[in-house]
């Protein structure tokens, strides 16, 4: 079951004595965990014998080096594979049912299904290693070719060389195909830029290409004729949890305590602030911080305030 929406953001406001104290915390619901499944907008294979031909509406893509060979022994040279898959409709989601920033990503799982022995002689076999990147470039079409059926009108081999950029590209790990049929799943790393994208709800392109000479995978597109075999993007994400200044009192003259409470495997800091003059969002200063724990606890923070009027807030973090 999805987790309702939750309250937003809120200011705590206690006056204690002569001392104005401002205090800001996020509320939000507590470590709910949700998977969600993204199908490519675009796909494509490209094949280094016909660098010029497209492969858009393939039902297939594949990765292959220098070695696969086909059914019939015959090696078919390179090819790699590009995937497109849209996120605003995710991260709309996400930020419907947590509010915005009010979740973080955990994992995100690239699944797709394998034909060991693809039965178009064009497609290369065998088991080996592969790299999936996250790519910065999207100017790339998808293009309608088909392998008995090329076109010129999208993606091309000859065309990596504009895509790639290796200086903003970032590798999201080496990966083995199974050599069977089914679906497998291939758990990316986190890399900033990925996280970014889904965050923003901008598009996230995988380029997939050798890493061995051996490998011949070929899996089904988002073309094949039955969807439950497309390839998704699983975003796995976690409600963040809530962040609450739970009391705020003076103690003597000069001094105030803060509680708050702390749930496991999450970081928290109290920042302060002695104003908050116009124009300026900047100042604030870690004041406590508590490191991530494997347990749920409570907090307690006591300052010396050297100022009438002082500004606090809560910030959390994994």
């Amino acid at each position: 079951m999805l987790p309702s929406k939750q309250d937003k953001n809120r200011a705590v406001r206690r006056l204690a004595g002569a001392l104005l104290v401002v205090a800001t915390a996020q509320f939000l619901c507590c470590g709910q965990t949700t998977n969600l499944a993204v199908t490519p907008a675009a796909d494509a294979f490209v094949w280094s014998l016909a660098p010029t031909d497209n492969y858009g509406a393939a039902g297939a893509l594949s990765v292959s080096g220098s070695a696969a060979v086909n059914g019939s022994g015959q090696q078919n040279g390179l090819f790699d594979s590009l995937m497109r898959f849209p996120m605003s409709d995710t991260t709309a989601f996400l930020n419907g049912q947590f509010g915005s920033n009010g979740w973080v990503v955990t994992g995100t799982t690239l699944v797709v299904t394998e034909v060991a022995t693809p039965n178009n002689p064009i497609f290369d076999r065998g088991v080996g290693a592969f790299e999936i990147r996250w790519i910065a470039s999207d100017a790339w079409v998808e293009g309608t070719g088909k392998p008995n059926m090329p076109t010129t009108d999208g993606v091309a081999y000859e065309d990596l060389a504009s895509i790639l950029n290796p200086a903003a590209d970032m590798s999201l790990g080496w990966f083995t195909n199974s050599g069977l049929d089914g679906p497998v799943p291939f758990p990316l790393a986190l890399a900033g830029r990925l996280v970014s994208n889904i965050l923003a709800g901008v598009d996230v392109d995988l380029y997939l290409t050798a890493a061995s000479d051996s490998v011949g995978f070929t899996f089904n597109s988002k073309d094949f004729t039955g969807t439950n075999s497309w390839p998704s993007l699983v975003i796995t994400v976690v409600a963040k949890p809530l962040a609450q200044i739970t009391s705020i009192e003076r103690l003597g003259t000069n001094q105030v305590v803060l509680r708050f409470n702390t749930a496991s495997n999450w970081a928290y800091a109290v920042q302060g602030l002695a104003g908050l003059p116009a124009g300026s969002p900047g100042g604030w200063s870690n004041l406590f911080t508590v490191p991530a724990r494997p347990i749920d606890d409570q907090a307690v923070f006591v300052d010396t305030a050297t100022n009438r009027q002082r500004f606090y807030r809560l910030l959390l973090s994994q």
